[in-house]
């Protein structure tokens, strides 16, 4: 996965808010709250090489990341728990989480953008 993959898509979480922008931004608060202490996380029990704990964060990401409709990012941090739960690839968890890093500050630059277009729709 490369940042130029990256796609924000929004229709499951319209589908899921039924028209509500009040759940979206609720949603997307719940998202830009929790996610970046996850990273935090995943990153220390990398650098940790804690693989358990690796597996159960992305565990974690994992359907925060589909729900926001990143389903490039989600099948990545999928990809980071199958290898550190299988114990497999390793060395490429590391690279594959400084991706999802990146990208995930622009998901969260995006996701802000959305929530102040909904709380003020022009």
């Amino acid at each position: 996965m490369d940042n130029a993959g990256f796609k924000l898509d929004l229709s499951y979480l319209k589908d899921v808010a039924s028209g509500s922008d009040e759940f979206m931004i609720d949603m997307i608060d719940l998202f830009l709250d929790q996610t970046p202490a996850y990273f935090e996380q995943l990153e220390q029990f990398i650098s940790e090489e804690n693989w358990s704990k690796v597996a159960d964060i992305a565990h974690k990401i994992k359907p925060t990341l589909a729900f926001m409709g990143v389903d490039s990012a989600r099948e990545s941090m999928a990809g980071i728990e199958q290898n550190a739960r299988n114990l497999v690839n390793l060395e490429a968890i590391s690279p594959a989480f400084q991706i999802l890093k990146e990208m995930s500050v622009q998901l969260y630059k995006q996701l802000e953008e959305v929530k102040a277009s909904l709380q003020n729709p022009s």
